[in-house]
């Protein structure tokens, strides 16, 4: 290698000998920008009639601020702290909030992301009372941040990939004879051969001599001859539907040769062409009215089974005492196939009130941070917050266990193949928009016509009782949920995620063939849960690099 070679081309030897290059490449980073401020705003509340009649005394209203405006706004790229932070969910706020510059005094209108709110008193002169809704005037402080996205230079090692050269024999299939005349025909006095395609359609050869009636001989002769033959024949098929009628069904298969005979080779000749036009014009017809029928008849419309249906909500009874229990439980049926083509199906449930304990855990959790420790921290402290609120699905699975008196293998293909049966979401820390997002399959994703979004979810995820409540799900909220789930039936199981391909995979300790991870001398086969059908150990080619992955979660 020469001195003065670009770097670009120098390749290099690592530790164990492989080559590599050194590559420049360029990616969009997101940038958070903190700000906080005090604000104004206009509310509109209904009363919670679920907490109205649990407390008798007191009343409770679920807001929304529909119109704010921040002012004296402060910036900087760490998070402020607000000493008395109000649970407020971001849906009610306006999606857009007016924000005034402390140094000029222009205002904007910006998406703040993850807002925190610290409620001043009210003023109860700046309220009214309307049966069970409430108006008013609001005012408090905010914190939260901007999204932009800044482009950032990295160089990493890729390595050459050497591929041994194989030499295969070629072989030549032999040249075999076919009937297709190339139209070339040799008559030689009262002989005649005809000339033929090879099966390359290329080579020719000459088919043998035949004897053929002479060409001299006279055209009177000819037709007194073929004219006592044919008055023979007509007679003879006369005499046989006269004393054999019931024979007249043979009469083609006996007149059929003797036409062949007396018909000269020019009749035949326009006979097969006419035939070939005809079929010619069969084939291209039946071509046009096929594509007629596909473009005035398109697919049919997917039939809409039980697994489609809306979910149903069941108020909690209590049957001893005949006694409404302030809760309700979410409902869902789905029907399922698994791998070998079985069908399963069955409800499950979870109540409405772990659903939104669930909801107001994850929104209140308090880890920051863009680091693979934090994200470790969220999801294990989520699958701790839900693993005792799955009881209507345990309750599912161990029915079907017991009547398919299932293996450990193949209880494990009715819950993996269950999940991916379920559409795929895509589960979003802010809003369902393309610009917002620099993650390349994201943007393509939400500008698809059948995508689906779950829109200012905390952290990007569900956590197990959020999905099995609205089946909104994407990589990591599936693997998650299925590590809780396969942990409580004692499997030794892996939740793995990768940074690189910002992706999530389960790993489980059962003897599957196919692609493994392995972990102090543990084999866990890898199993992908966002589509249909994957079986364990089949990984796309796209994330099936082992060396971007970790585990961020283990059971044993």
């Amino acid at each position: 290698m020469q001195e003065d070679e670009p770097e670009l081309d120098k390749i290099y030897l690592d530790e164990n000998g492989k080559k590599y290059k050194i590559v420049h490449k360029t990616r969009i980073l997101p940038r958070k920008t903190y700000l906080y401020g005090r604000f104004k705003g206009k509310f509109w509340a209904e009363l919670n009639e679920l907490k109205d009649q649990e407390y008798k005394n007191e009343k409770f209203y679920d807001f929304t601020i529909y119109e704010i405006k921040v002012i004296d706004t402060e910036y900087q790229f760490i998070p402020f702290n607000l000493e008395n932070v109000t649970p407020f969910p971001r849906e009610r706020l306006p999606e857009l909030i007016l924000i005034q510059r402390k140094e000029d005094g222009k205002e904007y209108a910006v998406n703040i992301l993850e807002p925190q709110i610290e409620i001043a008193p009210f003023n109860r002169k700046h309220q009214q009372v309307e049966g069970n809704e409430a108006f008013g005037t609001i005012e408090g402080k905010i914190t939260g941040y901007l999204l932009d996205f800044i482009e950032e230079n990295y160089s990493e090692p890729v390595y050459i990939q050497e591929r041994e050269h194989i030499e295969y024999p070629i072989t030549i299939p032999a040249l075999s004879k076919t009937l297709l005349p190339t139209g070339n025909v040799e008559i030689n006095d009262n002989y005649k051969r005809i000339e033929y395609f090879y099966s390359d359609f290329n080579t020719k050869y000459w088919s043998n001599w035949k004897y053929i009636k002479s060409p001299r001989s006279s055209i009177q002769t000819g037709c007194v001859s073929n004219l006592f033959g044919i008055l023979s024949i007509i007679l003879f098929i006369i005499f046989l539907i006269a004393a054999l009628p019931n024979f007249g069904v043979l009469l083609p298969f006996i007149l059929l040769p003797i036409l062949i005979r007396f018909l000269p080779d020019v009749v035949w000749k326009w006979l097969f062409r006419i035939l070939g036009g005809i079929l010619v014009f069969a084939f291209l017809f039946a071509i046009i009215n096929s594509i007629n029928e596909s473009t005035n008849n398109p697919l049919p419309k997917p039939v809409v089974n039980s697994s489609d249906t809306k979910p149903q909500y069941t108020p909690i009874t209590d049957t001893l005492n005949n006694k409404k229990i302030y809760d309700t439980l979410i409902v869902h049926f789905r029907h399922w196939k698994d791998y070998d083509g079985n069908n399963y199906s069955g409800k499950f449930w979870v109540k409405k009130s772990d659903f939104a304990n669930a909801n107001s855990y994850k929104n209140n959790l308090d880890i920051i941070g863009n680091t693979e420790f934090s994200y470790d921290k969220i999801i294990y402290s989520l699958k701790e917050n839900d693993k005792e609120n799955l009881n209507g699905i345990y309750h599912l699975f161990d029915s079907l266990k017991l009547a398919g008196n299932l293996s450990p293998s193949k209880l494990a293909e009715v819950i993996v193949s269950f999940v991916q049966d379920i559409p795929y979401t895509v589960v979003l820390p802010n809003a369902c928009d393309p610009a917002l997002y620099s993650d390349d399959f994201i943007r393509n994703y939400l500008a698809s016509a059948n995508s689906r979004c779950d829109g200012y979810e905390k952290f990007g995820i569900n956590t197990p009782v959020e999905f099995m409540a609205t089946l909104f799900g994407d990589c990591d909220t599936r693997t998650l949920f299925i590590y809780t789930v396969l942990s409580h039936y004692g499997y030794d199981v892996v939740l793995l995620s990768s940074e690189f391909y910002n992706h999530s995979l389960i790993g489980i300790n059962l003897p599957y063939e196919g692609i493994t991870y392995t972990y102090h001398s543990q084999r866990y086969v890898l199993w992908e849960t966002t589509a249909q059908n994957i079986r364990p150990g089949i990984l796309p080619e796209e994330v099936s690099n082992l060396n971007y992955w970790r585990i961020s979660l283990k059971s044993k």
